[in-house]
This record gives C-alpha cells, structure tokens and sequence, in this order.
C-alpha cells in the first residue's frame, strides 16, 4: 500500500493502491481477481517520493473517535480550507464506508482519507488500494497504532492534513484476514471480543474484569479453525 505523508515523514499521512487502477467502480468489493485469496500484498518501500497535490480530496471523519479529537483538532474544517470534499459520520447510523468510499472514486475523487480509529482507517485503505489512489492516514482514533508506525504525530492529528497540499509518499504493507483488509494489526480472542464490547471505550478495566473470567474459564467466547495455503505476493 502506498504510503502519502506531508513533507516531514514523522508528521502526516498514509496512502494506498494496489497493481492497478480501478475504471470508474471498484467491482464488487474492489478487490481485483488477481489479489483473492492472497493473506497479504508484499509492496513495502522505504523511499519516500514526491507526489502532486490533490485536486479532488475525498475525506471521512468520526466525530467520535479517539474521545472526540476530530472534533478537538478541527479536522473536517481545516480539511474543507485546504480544498478537500468531507463526510462527517453520524454515530447514530451506521454507514458502510466502503461503499461510500467507491462512490467518492465514481464521483471523481482523487485521493481518499479518514480522520479515525485504525479499524475505519483499513476500511477506506482497501478501497484506495484498490482503485489506484492515495489514502491520507488522520490519527483522530484513541491508539492510532497504524499512525505510529508511519512515524505520524499523533498529539496533533491535524498536522495530517498537511498531505492534502505538501504530500511525499511511501509503500506499505497491505494485509487481509479472510476478506477484510487490516493496515497494522489482526487480534482475535479475549482482546477481540474486549475491544467490540460497547463498554470498553468508557471503562476498560470493568469491562475487562466482567469479560475475561468467561475466556479464562472457556465457558464462551469466539473460536479460531486455521487453514494452511500457500502464500503468494504481490508489488505495487
């Protein structure tokens, strides 16, 4: 996946694409037939390039993430300043964001973005990745564990936005679990199921002790069956 940061590496953002572009939609769920069943696309890179700027920016912002630091930070203003079309997501109704983020590229979106946690950051990346575009990381989630390996500020997430003007770029990993995309990390088990929980952002050490007696004991909780295959990479 192809990494767009600001002129500075450790202070903006993150970008993707994958062997090719996408004509007007991705199909389906954007993947080319060419990546299924791949584990994980093998495209790292650690020279980072000059890019243009953007012409049409495609931006989605959490107002909740990260306790509300999207909104903290000003990100969907200062992101509407510096040219770039924003969705700010309602909390109340769940939206597919893949979806969306096809339809930004069908309406001649040039580059696309998300100001939230690492679980929407691989929603939208995958998109980008494979349409060709670039995908600007904004670390307005609460660990922002993808944002800290690409050496990005994560005390100020608007410092991302400089990407949108002033961008250099850099390929990175792009991995799947099953068909989802994941741009940092995969967990399952008594973390997984601790994270889902509605409670845990609040209060993670209650949630905790009410969760992990039943793992401990093995009376509930997700069960992992592992399959081996061969691996097969690409580069972008």
């Amino acid at each position: 996946m192809r990494s767009l940061t600001g002129p500075v590496a450790d202070r903006t953002a993150s970008s993707g694409r994958g062997n090719s572009s996408c004509a007007g939609a991705c199909d389906g769920d954007g993947r080319r037939a060419d990546e299924r069943g791949l584990s994980a696309l093998a495209m790292t890179e650690n020279t980072f390039r000059p890019v243009a700027a953007a012409l049409r920016p495609y931006l989605i912002v959490n107002p909740r993430s990260g306790g509300g630091k999207a909104s903290r930070f000003r990100i969907a203003e200062k992101a509407r300043e510096l040219g770039a079309q924003v969705l700010l997501l309602d909390p109340s109704q769940p939206q597919d964001l893949a979806t969306i983020a096809r339809r930004a590229v069908d309406d001649g979106a040039d580059l696309l973005g998300v100001a939230a946690g690492d679980g929407t950051q691989a929603l939208v990346a995958g998109v980008a990745a494979k349409c060709g575009l670039p995908f600007v990381v904004i670390p307005a989630g609460t660990r922002n564990h993808f944002a800290m390996d690409l050496g990005l500020d994560r005390e100020d997430p608007s410092a991302a936005l400089e990407a949108l003007t002033d961008g250099v770029e850099l390929c990175v990993d792009l991995g799947f679990a099953g068909e989802r995309v994941f741009v940092n990390n995969v967990s399952f088990g008594a973390y997984a199921a601790l994270v889902q929980d509605p409670a845990y952002r609040d209060d993670k050490i209650g949630t905790t002790a009410r969760i992990l007696p039943e793992f401990l004991a093995r009376h509930k909780g997700p069960e992992l069956v592992g399959t081996r295959r061969a691996a097969h990479c690409g580069r972008a």
